[in-house]
């Protein structure tokens, strides 16, 4: 017995205005934003900058101007020998502390100034004082460093052996300070926080302050990175580096991004499963900038960027890439829908 043809003709009926309904769905899908951009002529200002590491940095920048190693600095405790024939204690060294305005009080002489002056100039200047203020006729002066003023300086953070540690204050800066603490860890990122503390110019008591550096900035163009009796440095820990990866995915998720390496558009489909309809080619990247608060939209194609490295776009911390819907892949994810389900219901049991 021949089946009726009405619940075909029905079922068509059906497809056809699902279809239309598809059709007219898909229109709003894909439209470009205004203001966005083309991957593979992105503007310098909006693309992501490359990957810098820590551990890849030149820190050799972050001394402060080196000492001479002869040259006396306050704080320092010196030695003075004199000699004139005429006394028993000829020949015997007194030890002296040069202060922290630079002047040593010496024995008999009373208050020179020695800080900046090399050994043999500061021999020069007391035996010169000497005769000048009538205390010796022709003495012969020795002058010895005995020991180098130090700084208490703390190191926290992302460093291999935080604590405490103590610096020549001649050679009290922040790669030193560093290098006490076993260099930076495997979590460091590039920020250093400094806590500088109250101290004496010479002339006021200056209030305690802090100084945030970025390394990738400083290690390029140097600056002021000495450290005082009583800094504290902390190594910021590198925020997490991570994606969002939407859309036309099989495993649509947020994704770190891997250490020291950079990451590009067609790896972060692959780390999200990739596609799940070849036909799926449209991809956005919303990216936000430091210091704007609406984020911008780059336009890119997954065929283009197989093609061309420049589409094959560098991805930022914090982009959002969503492989978009198109009334192609719209209606091909809906055929597949209906006609999985339809399948399902016109078997008994399902």
């Amino acid at each position: 017995m021949k089946q009726p043809r009405t619940g075909i003709r029905r079922d068509k009926l059906q497809l056809a205005g699902l279809l239309t309904a598809i059709s007219l769905a898909a229109l709003s899908c894909g439209c470009q934003a205004s203001g966005s951009y083309n991957a593979a002529s992105l503007p310098a200002a909006l693309a992501a900058p490359p990957v810098q590491s820590s551990r890849q940095l030149n820190l050799s920048h972050l001394s402060s101007a080196n000492f001479r190693s002869d040259v006396i600095q306050p704080g320092d405790l010196v030695e003075v020998t004199i000699s004139t024939g005429l006394a028993d204690d000829d020949g015997v060294g007194k030890p002296v502390r040069v202060n922290d305005y630079g002047s040593a009080e010496v024995p008999l002489v009373g208050q020179i100034q020695l800080a900046g002056l090399q050994l043999t100039q500061a021999e020069e200047a007391i035996g010169r004082e000497s005769v000048t203020r009538g205390i010796y006729r022709t003495p012969s002066v020795a002058v010895g460093l005995k020991q180098r003023k130090t700084n208490h300086v703390t190191v926290m953070g992302a460093v291999k052996q935080p604590g405490d540690t103590y610096l020549p204050a001649a050679n009290s800066n922040l790669l030193s300070a560093l290098s006490a603490a076993g260099g930076l860890s495997k979590e460091a990122g590039t920020i250093v926080d400094i806590r500088h503390p109250t101290y004496f110019d010479g002339r006021v008591m200056a209030p305690p302050r802090s100084q945030r550096i970025d390394l990738a900035v400083a290690t390029r163009q140097g600056g002021d990175f000495r450290l005082l009796d009583g800094a504290s440095v902390t190594v910021i820990e590198k925020p997490l580096q991570a994606i969002h990866v939407i859309g036309l995915v099989h495993r649509p998720d947020q994704f770190e991004m891997p250490e020291n390496q950079e990451l590009r558009l067609l790896g972060a489909i692959a780390l999200a499963g990739g596609r799940r309809l070849q036909l799926a080619d449209k991809v956005k990247v919303i990216r936000t900038l430091p210091g704007n608060r609406a984020p911008v939209t780059i336009n890119a194609s997954v065929r283009s960027a197989k093609s061309d490295p420049a589409a094959n776009m560098r991805l930022a911390a914090g982009d959002v890439v969503s492989v978009e819907e198109t009334p192609t892949t719209f209606t091909i994810e809906t055929l597949r829908s209906f006609i999985r389900f339809g399948f399902s219901s016109a078997i008994p049991g399902f």
